[in-house]
């Protein structure tokens, strides 16, 4: 039975809900059926009443049993029922709310159940604090999903039967893409027209994403002009306190398309170990060996992509230790370590450097650039140990202001912790820092409190120009991975591979040019994989649509809540049919983000996300796949359908 909620007491109040909008014969039957059903709980209750309470169920009969019946709706007055617990024929349509084990007795085992991925014993302490209207409510939309779909997806262009689409007007109007030929029958007489359900069976198709997929190209631009795809602490598994350090770590983030790897190298006699090994020092982290790591790194790291992988290295080694570690290098990476000549004027492009390694660290070639490099003020720096720092292709100098990095002869490369890039960004503008990183490397780590392993918002970093905006790899455990998920989107661009080309106008003072940016969410698909996400029904979906990039451009917006009737079929799809406009200063900097999220009564639930460059756009009716948390496919496949227009 599909049944509503009629009037019940929650927290003392009377709710009723509103009238279905249509009400067909099988309905009435079903009412009609289901009054009957009501008569007879009635009599039930009016029996109990009269019985003796036992003092052991006292604290149960606090609760009231739920009545849920169409009748209600009919504009029937039922009253809340106090079912008998003693009964050996329980009704199954009662919705109890005590301990009596009742078909749908929902709340008893609420300590063993999960619902959305999360345990929901705190649920069953706020069900007693929230309406009823909220738990139960019907749907806001009650319409034919595939006809409204249909109306909006082809509008003008669909025949007044609903059949058949002028397909290549269509196309060429709508999709801005050339109509095909080939796939759908065809009548003679309408050589434009196509099956309607056919066009779309092929939008719902997994590889009608809302943007490009093209190979990695447009590497010959030197690695300065470049978004590198970076990470913090790349070999811790949680926490930047107490997790573990693993090699595998560093695998699994090489697969996803990390191009820098950060590895912080310690003397292993002061842990137990045999030669270098990596933690986060001054922790209680565990430690790794260093041979594991690079094994695992030289294992991975051309798996997905042929780009080039930078290794920074935090060096807390002993001159002894320096030895070892050039040692390992050679004998693991082998001829893959690249080493690139001192005091280059222009950074090699990623295309000549595929398949090799990059060593990033403190180099006196590099402190020599600078003109205060003998100076006291000067920072210390590792042990010269010529055995390693040849190995270096990447120097690593400190940065003291951008007036002396002007008098620095050749191409270095800086770390910035995010706090004091805000603070040059505040203090000297943002095109004093694009200038900097039009030919030095800048990599930006996350502030030293950050010891959840949560992130920083890297759109500050790459509007600056920061080729590396190092963020922690690792799940925290109390906030979604926004960062990472927008970090996903900008490197989705330029086939994955990792190094995505800044735009022109950010090395010189052309201006970009500002666009219009337009998203239709019309609905959802697939939706039954969320099923059992709430705890008395599907879920209230809602939709955020989100523009990261340059500052004036960042922007958030949400659709209406949908609460569907059903878990599965047509009418658990949602239908928001909402459109969003959004004045892009910057197209190049842009990301698009788009996150489904479930409403609940605590703290809301993803459903899914996706986010892509704006770049890369892809206009028309697009299908956008609602990834997990980590970024991975769901079962089931749900996605959004929208349409995207850039003008």
């Amino acid at each position: 039975f599909e049944i509503s909620a009629a009037t019940c007491h929650c927290g003392g109040d009377s709710i009723v809900t509103a009238p279905f909008e249509a009400v067909t014969e099988e309905e009435r039957a079903h009412a009609h059926d289901l009054g009957k059903l009501r008569n007879e709980l009635q009599s039930l209750a009016g029996r109990s009443k009269s019985e003796r309470v036992d003092p052991v169920d006292s604290t149960r009969s606090r609760h009231r049993d739920l009545s849920l019946s169409r009748a209600a709706s009919e504009g029937e007055d039922p009253t809340p029922l106090a079912a008998d617990t003693d009964s050996q024929e329980e009704s199954p349509y009662v919705l109890r709310r005590s301990d009596a084990g009742s078909r749908l007795d929902l709340l008893a085992p609420i300590s063993e159940k999960q619902v959305g991925k999360r345990c929901t014993l705190a649920l069953s302490r706020a069900m007693n604090k929230i309406s009823c209207s909220r738990c139960l409510r019907c749907s806001l939309v009650d319409c034919d999903r595939d006809k409204v779909i249909k109306e909006v997806i082809f509008g003008d262009y669909l025949s007044t039967d609903g059949l058949t689409v002028d397909a290549e007007h269509w196309f060429q109007e709508v999709q801005h893409e050339r109509f095909l030929e080939s796939g759908v029958n065809t009548p003679r007489s309408s050589p434009s027209k196509r099956s309607a359900a056919n066009i779309l069976s092929k939008l719902l198709e997994d590889a009608n994403l809302p943007h490009r997929l093209e190979p990695c190209a447009h590497l010959e631009r030197p690695l300065s002009e470049y978004w590198i795809n970076s990470s913090h602490n790349s070999y811790l598994q949680g926490n930047q306190l107490t997790s573990t350090s693993s090699a595998h770590a560093l695998a699994s983030l090489l697969r996803n398309g990390c191009r820098v790897i950060e590895l912080d190298v310690y003397d292993g006699s002061k842990y137990g170990m045999q030669g270098p090994c990596v933690l986060h020092g001054g922790t209680a982290t565990t430690a790794v060996s260093l041979c594991a790591c690079l094994e695992a790194i030289k294992e991975a790291a051309f798996e997905n992509s042929a780009c080039p992988v930078i290794i920074t290295l935090e060096n807390y080694l002993s001159p002894d230790g320096q030895r070892r570690c050039a040692s390992l290098l050679l004998d693991v990476l082998g001829d893959s370590l690249y080493v690139l000549p001192p005091q280059m004027l222009l950074w090699p492009p990623p295309g000549e450097l595929l398949k090799r390694f990059l060593l990033r660290d403190k180099s006196w070639h590099s402190e020599d650039a600078s003109p205060k490099s003998n100076a006291a003020s000067a920072c210390p720096r590792a042990a010269r140990v010529p055995e390693l720092h040849r190995l270096i292709s990447i120097g690593n100098v400190k940065f003291r202001s951008f007036k002396e990095c002007q008098l620095w002869q050749g191409c270095t490369s800086s770390s910035f912790s995010e706090t004091k890039l805000l603070q040059l960004i505040a203090k000297s503008g943002l095109q004093a820092m694009r200038s900097y990183t039009a030919v030095h490397l800048a990599r930006i780590y996350p502030a030293g409190y950050r010891v959840d392993s949560s992130n920083y918002d890297p759109q500050d970093g790459w509007e600056a120009g920061c080729q590396m905006v190092a963020l922690n790899g690792q799940k925290s455990i109390f906030f979604h991975p926004h960062a990472a998920w927008l970090n996903a989107g900008r490197f989705r661009g330029n086939g994955g591979c990792g190094f995505v080309p800044k735009p022109s106008h950010m090395m010189s003072d052309e201006e970009p040019q500002p666009k219009k940016l337009s998203i239709t969410v019309l609905g959802g698909d697939g939706w039954e994989a969320f099923r059992n996400f709430d705890l008395l029904g599907p879920p209230d979906s809602y939709v955020c649509v989100e523009i990261a990039g340059a500052s004036a451009d960042r922007r958030l917006e949400k659709t209406s809540v949908y609460t569907a009737r059903v878990k599965t079929g047509p009418k658990a799809q949602p239908v928001w049919k909402q459109s969003f406009e959004f004045a892009i200063s910057d197209a190049a900097l842009a990301v698009v983000m788009l996150v489904a999220w479930d409403q609940d009564v605590d703290f809301d639930d993803l459903l899914g996300q996706y986010a892509f460059p704006l770049a890369d756009l892809k206009p028309g009716w697009r299908r956008v796949p609602l990834l997990s948390s980590s970024g991975e496919l769901q079962e089931g496949n749900p996605a959004l359908i929208c349409r995207f227009e850039l003008r």
